[in-house]
């Protein structure tokens, strides 16, 4: 069955039943519970049903929506399903139970939170918009955001947010940048943001760029951070071949997200 027949049949369901549950789905469609997931994931992501603990219910239209900032507008940004698929692989395959996490307040790294599917986690992050979706995640997780001064991108940056991430110490830290090359590793236009991320990823165990393939090859104004202080590097299948090997030679580990 092609998922768009799926997505038909489980909005069909949800119109007439108000709710359904992964199990039954699972059993009544004939996949696995992995694959009713991920539709679930698809069409939360559209807007067309919320998600609950082993399912999902109808979107209400009286459900409050996230604060507004351009930047997070799909119809803004013509590489939204790209930094989705981004955000669903570093869910599905770079995060595990009981992680501590650093999210920062890029659209891509906060692509990460809709498919995050995990317990125990202790998530930072310097973003608005992150922090309320991430509060679908509660009580089951924590969510700590850092304050400071806020940007029309919906980010916190500045002293405050420095010191907030300074002193505290994660597992993994999910990273953006406006470019990388080879020669010049990951760069960002705002040297202020580029000081923040220097606090985030100063006591990360793990340091992981997500960055979508239209950024491969693009040098901005401040250096983020060189290639060797980088432990994976996530883009998307877009990402041209010739660039993806010149950094994979340069010792960096290159994920593709289909």
């Amino acid at each position: 069955m092609l998922k768009e027949q799926r997505h038909q049949i489980l909005l069909a369901q949800l119109q007439k039943e108000r709710m359904l549950t992964i199990a039954q789905a699972s059993l009544e469609l004939n996949v696995s519970y992995m694959t009713i997931w991920r539709d679930l994931v698809e069409l939360e992501n559209r807007g067309l049903l919320r998600r609950v603990r082993g399912g999902a219910v109808f979107a209400s239209p009286e459900a409050p929506k996230a604060p507004y900032f351009p930047n997070f507008d799909p119809r803004n940004d013509p590489n939204y399903e790209r930094k989705q698929a981004i955000g669903r692989y570093a869910a599905n395959h770079l995060i595990e139970d009981g992680d501590s996490l650093i999210l920062e307040a890029g659209t891509t790294a906060t692509a990460i939170v809709p498919a995050l599917h995990h317990s125990n986690l202790t998530l930072l992050t310097n973003g608005l918009v992150t922090t309320y979706l991430a509060s679908r995640l509660l009580p089951e997780n924590s969510v700590l955001c850092s304050g400071g001064i806020l940007i029309n991108t919906g980010a916190f940056i500045g002293p405050q947010a420095e010191a907030f991430f300074a002193h505290l110490r994660v597992k993994k830290a999910f990273l953006g940048a406006a470019g990388v090359t080879p020669q010049d590793g990951f760069t960002d236009p705002i040297p202020l943001y580029s000081n923040l991320k220097h606090a985030m990823k100063a006591n990360a165990e793990q340091v992981i760029m997500l960055v979508d393939s239209s950024k491969l090859g693009v040098r901005s104004l401040v250096q983020v951070m060189p290639l060797n202080e980088v432990h994976v590097l996530v883009t998307d299948a877009a990402a041209d071949p010739v660039i993806v090997d010149e950094l994979r030679r340069c010792g960096l580990d290159v994920r593709l997200a289909e």
